[in-house]
């Protein structure tokens, strides 16, 4: 059975913030990006999620973020 992006991105979200940061993790050096930003993007992904794991920075559920894109989105058309 293939999985959609879909599907797997539900899945994905209905982990728990560490098993998501897990997951993350995993999947940033699968990527294959030019070599000279690599090493910088995984610097800073690693920073950000120290900074999430020690409390410093705080998530907002993915959901959220969607609808206050499209509000805004809305809100920029109207305009």
């Amino acid at each position: 059975m293939i999985a959609t992006l879909d599907t797997v991105l539900a899945e994905a979200l209905s982990l728990s913030e560490d098993s998501r940061l897990q997951l993350v993790e995993s999947l940033i050096p699968t990527i294959q990006i030019t070599p000279d930003l690599e090493a910088e993007q995984i610097q800073e992904v690693r920073h950000r999620i120290d900074d999430v794991r020690s409390g410093r920075l705080s998530t907002i559920p993915g959901e959220q973020v969607f609808r206050e894109i499209q509000q805004s989105l809305a809100e920029r058309r109207s305009a």
